[in-house]
């Protein structure tokens, strides 16, 4: 009975399927009991880990941003900043670009907590580079507006014009390079239309598109690490799914449908960009090895999952709950 006993704790405690390995740390903050009817204000909508990963910063669902600290475990509040439905984080400068609550956007150092305006208006989406010296924004229409961030001068650099509105979501590759916008309309007999298009912030047209056919929308759209591939979720006739590609080719390299989920809520390459991991509404935490075509772990927790994190060197992957505790796992996969 002793020996079962410590068998079924370790398959509790670490999860190892063909390389891939996870397994509880810790748990930042204090468990609540979850809503049916919206989203608990604690729980975290968007995190990133900091440039050396001692940091994580989360945006809670209402608004208020913080800053966990993975050693002490404490939280601080940054500044008086909260953000209207999204923000984005640049590691190589330590700074967050938020849309606040009076539709300003501005770029806050975590370090300083100085506040710099850079312009007002209802922006929808955003994103950084991941040195923090190029911004793309868009306020749901058929524009992104990409900004340079020197400075001295802050300023649109060019305007890209998009087929359709920019609805789905909106972000810059780490190098500043790739632009992905997830754009979406609805015409009557024809449905929810979605297609990402992929700009080269030096090009003057799409150097990609990629049709997703008729789903209803996308929650996620992420570059990998090193910029080679696009990964979006699906929503289609009231189950998700997740699609991988590889850029450079337009080839598909994971597509998956049917989830039982809603919706696939979370989405995070691993620091190699060997796996996939998605959090979705049904408490399911799956990690898919790209290359295979096939999940390797399978996790079901007591609650859904609203965020992912994975940490720079990978040691740790961060799981955001509805029930507003981030869990803290540590991560080894076959190259990391």
């Amino acid at each position: 009975m002793k020996n079962l006993l410590v068998f079924l704790l370790f398959n509790v405690l670490c999860l190892s399927v063909q390389g891939a390995t996870l397994e509880f740390a810790f748990q930042l903050g204090e468990k609540q009991q979850p809503r049916l009817d919206k989203l608990l204000p604690d729980v975290a909508r968007q995190m990133v880990f900091n440039n050396d990963g001692t940091k994580l910063i989360a945006k809670g669902m209402g608004g208020t941003v913080v800053e966990w600290d993975i050693q002490t475990r404490q939280k601080r509040e940054i500044g008086d900043i909260h953000a209207k439905r999204w923000l984005a984080y640049a590691t190589g400068t330590n700074q967050v670009l938020v849309r606040k609550a009076d539709d300003s956007i501005t770029l806050l150092s975590l370090e300083s907590d100085h506040e710099t305006l850079l312009t007002h208006g209802q922006y929808e989406s955003g994103s950084l580079s991941a040195e923090g010296t190029l911004a793309v924004l868009s306020k749901g229409d058929n524009e992104v507006e990409v900004w340079r961030l020197a400075k001295q001068n802050r300023e649109i650099m060019k305007t890209l014009p998009t087929n359709l509105p920019v609805r789905n979501g909106l972000t810059l590759s780490n190098d500043g390079q790739l632009i992905a916008a997830a754009e979406g309309s609805y015409r009557d007999g024809e449905g929810h239309r979605t297609v990402i298009e992929i700009w080269n912030t030096s090009a003057e047209q799409p150097i990609r598109v990629f049709n997703t056919g008729e789903i209803l929308g996308v929650w996620n759209v992420l570059f990998s690490p090193n910029a080679t591939m696009l990964a979006v979720d699906t929503q289609q006739n009231a189950h998700s799914g997740i699609r991988v590609w590889e850029i450079e080719t337009g080839r598909k390299l994971l597509t998956k449908s049917g989830f039982e989920a809603y919706w696939t809520r979370a989405l995070a390459f691993s620091p190699s960009g060997e796996y996939l991991v998605s959090g979705d509404e049904a408490s399911h935490l799956r990690v898919w090895d790209i290359a295979k075509g096939e999940s390797v772990i399978w996790e079901t927790y007591p609650t859904g999952i609203q965020a992912l994190a994975f940490s720079p060197s990978g040691e740790y992957l961060a799981v955001a709950l509805w029930d507003a505790t981030i869990q803290i796992l540590h991560w080894r996969g076959n190259n990391e």
